[in-house]
This record gives C-alpha cells, sequence and structure tokens, in this order.
C-alpha cells in the first residue's frame, strides 16, 4: 500500500526532528485546585476587592472537597494577599499591596542575612536599587521635589550630635528619594531593605567620623540631584553605599568590604 506523497513528507520530517521530551505529571493536593479556582474567579473581577467570600460550607459544597482543602486554599490566598481573614470577620477579597508582597519574602530573607555571604549579597542589592533610584531622580525631580530634599537634608544635618535621631533623618532622606520616583513598589523595597539592614546602618555608625561622613555623602548626593546631573547622583550614591559597607564589616567582622 502506497502512502500518499504528503504522509510521506511528513514522516521524512518527523525524523528529522529530535524526539519531544516529556516531564513528569505532578500530582496537585485538593487544596491547590481550589486556590486555582479561587483565584481566578478574583482575577477576572467575577469576586471584587472587598467581597465576602462563601462560607466554609458552601465551599466545600461547591468544590466537592473537606474542610481542610478550603482552609489550605484560603490560607495560601492569604499569604498572596489575595483574601483578608480578621478574627471573628467574614473572610473578604483584598488587593494585593507592593509592600505585602515584598514583606512576604522576609522570613527567606532572615535567614540569608544570618550568613555573612546573605549579607553581601542584600548590600549589593541596596547599592544597586539605591544607585538607580539616585540617577531616575536626578533626571525627574521637580523643583518641589528638590525643595522636600533639601528638608530632609537639613534635620539630617541638625541630627548630628545625636546617633539615635541621626539614624532615623538618614532613612528619612533616603526614603524621600524612593518617594520622589513616584511608584510604590520602590518604596515597598525601601521600606524592606531599611529593615532587613537594620542592623549594618547601626552597626556602621558606630565607627568614629560615620555620621559626618554619611552626611556629607547625602549632601553630595543631594547637589547632584539639584543640579539634575544623573551620572553624579548615580557615582556619589555608590561610593557613600560602599562606605557604608566597609564600616560595616571593620565593625562587625574586621572582613573587608567586597570590591
Amino acid at each position: 500500500m502506497k502512502l500518499a506523497p504528503n504522509v510521506i513528507s511528513d514522516a521524512g520530517a518527523a525524523k528529522s526532528r529530535s524526539a519531544p521530551t516529556y516531564a513528569p505529571v505532578r500530582r496537585r493536593r485538593l487544596y491547590e485546585e481550589v486556590e486555582e479556582r479561587l483565584q481566578e474567579e478574583i482575577r477576572s473581577g467575577r469576586l471584587k476587592t472587598g467581597d465576602a467570600m462563601p462560607s466554609e460550607r458552601q465551599l466545600m459544597r461547591y468544590f466537592g472537597v473537606g474542610r481542610p482543602a478550603i482552609r489550605d486554599a484560603i490560607l495560601a490566598l492569604q499569604r498572596k494577599g489575595l483574601l483578608r481573614v480578621g478574627a471573628g470577620e467574614r473572610t473578604r477579597v483584598s488587593r494585593p499591596t507592593a509592600l505585602g508582597i515584598v514583606e512576604g519574602v522576609s522570613g527567606a530573607v532572615s535567614v540569608l542575612l544570618s550568613q555573612p555571604e546573605g549579607v553581601r549579597d542584600l548590600q549589593h542589592v541596596r547599592r544597586f536599587f539605591e544607585c538607580a533610584i539616585a540617577r531616575h531622580v536626578a533626571a525627574e525631580a521637580t523643583r518641589a521635589d528638590v525643595a522636600v530634599l533639601a528638608v530632609r537634608l537639613a534635620e539630617n544635618r541638625a541630627a548630628l550630635t545625636d546617633a539615635r535621631t541621626f539614624e532615623r533623618t538618614d532613612v528619612a532622606f533616603h526614603y524621600e528619594l524612593t518617594r520622589i520616583a513616584r511608584n510604590p513598589i520602590f518604596c515597598a523595597l525601601h521600606q524592606a531593605t531599611v529593615g532587613w539592614l537594620t542592623e549594618q546602618r547601626t552597626v556602621s555608625l558606630m565607627q568614629p567620623g560615620a555620621m559626618r561622613a554619611a552626611y556629607r555623602a547625602h549632601e553630595m548626593v543631594y547637589q547632584a540631584i539639584a543640579e539634575h546631573d544623573a551620572d553624579a547622583a548615580e557615582a556619589r550614591m555608590r561610593a557613600h553605599l560602599r562606605a557604608v559597607e566597609r564600616y560595616y564589616w571593620r565593625t562587625a567582622s574586621g572582613a573587608p568590604a567586597s570590591a
């Protein structure tokens, strides 16, 4: 029996192609199926922010599963910021926030910070992030933005004789830079890194002359932003954060700062 020419051609092409590879199908747990379906209801808008969720009993009936699967699905969605569960209140649909998403990884970050290499990795993240912010702000800041940043700088200078107040105004100066970028995710990342690297800021400021050096660095970053010099703002922020890292390692462990 002769095969049609197109069939012969298809068969030859199939032989010339490498055989497909298949991965095993992962067996999903019941709660994951429930979680996915509820998430789709929220994503599609059929369940809207603020809507009360059906009771556990109703959800059990809808999905034909037991109470443990429903509770695990709700917990998973709560961790994603899609549901808000209050004591004695109905579970409601909520809108994820940037800060909530970032805070969701804080537990893992705390483990990273228990090792010197993890601290170095987070320092690198901060340096990368804040240098980019400084560059962006220098290019985009309005006259009003620069005026507010000048106030934060003045507050930082006034606190040079008080370590605790200086630390607070140090955070406020860096936060103002992030706020000027007008992106809530940037603000959330800043707040998270402030929490993650609290020890670094406190320890680094213990070094003699560290507060005055930090203020001078802030002043130089401010000048570059006021002049809308993006290259200088980025370079000065990088130099500032590398100095902070050196202060930290000198005080905490005596190890040299990363290059």
